[in-house]
């Protein structure tokens, strides 16, 4: 058997040592690119990251569970960026995951219930899912490249406001553009924004 992988904390170097956390996830990010290992959920997520951080100029924070004055994220929120103009888009990642010996992609519907789902948060009580208006204004749900795109495709843009994003080594394609989210309520938003110090979410990113 092979050794098994450990996670590495981005902003951890040798030894725990600390290190500038944004060269670090380049650094790691970078070999997972060169040598062309599968893109994990963690893989998309900071390849997703390095380019809405360098592009948009957004804020991001990872596995969004609660907000302050608003309620919980159920299910959590794998991405959320916040915009400089205070666009607030969600992002539903997905990734290859092991299956024996090696590794396959997600099903082309894998996720599309947790976007959805999306399109509504957060609630009041995520055991009762009492929705009180989405605080997102746009949607996205992202693949690895090697998953069944074109049904998805389809899907989406016939059925549902929500974008798709498919991630290979090369880079990031918007592949459906969103459309609004009609559920969006523009206060909920505005306290969101407000209190983005009190989110609930991660304060490391650690990737497989």
């Amino acid at each position: 058997m092979g050794a098994r992988r450990r996670k590495t904390t981005i902003g951890r170097g040798a030894f725990g040592r600390p290190v500038p956390v944004e060269a670090h996830a380049d650094q790691v990010l970078g070999r997972i690119l060169y040598k062309g290992a599968p893109l994990t959920e963690d893989a998309v997520f900071l390849w997703l990251r390095r380019i809405l951080m360098r592009n948009n100029q957004s804020e991001i924070f990872q596995n969004v569970r609660y907000a302050e004055d608003i309620g919980s994220f159920s299910p959590d929120i794998d991405l959320m960026e916040v915009r400089p103009n205070g666009t607030v888009v969600g992002y539903e990642l997905k990734g290859y995951r092991k299956a024996g010996r090696g590794m396959k992609p997600p099903t082309f519907y894998e996720g599309l219930d947790q976007a959805l789902a999306m399109l509504k948060n957060p609630v009041r009580s995520p055991l009762s899912a009492v929705f009180a208006g989405s605080v997102f204004d746009l949607v996205y749900l992202v693949h690895p490249e090697g998953s069944s795109i074109d049904q998805l495709t389809d899907l989406l843009q016939m059925c549902t406001p929500l974008g798709l994003i498919v991630v290979n080594h090369s880079g990031v394609q918007e592949v459906v553009k969103p459309k609004p989210n009609p559920f969006l309520n523009p206060s909920m938003k505005a306290r969101l924004i407000s209190r983005l110090d009190a989110l609930d979410a991660y304060k490391t990113i650690r990737v497989n």
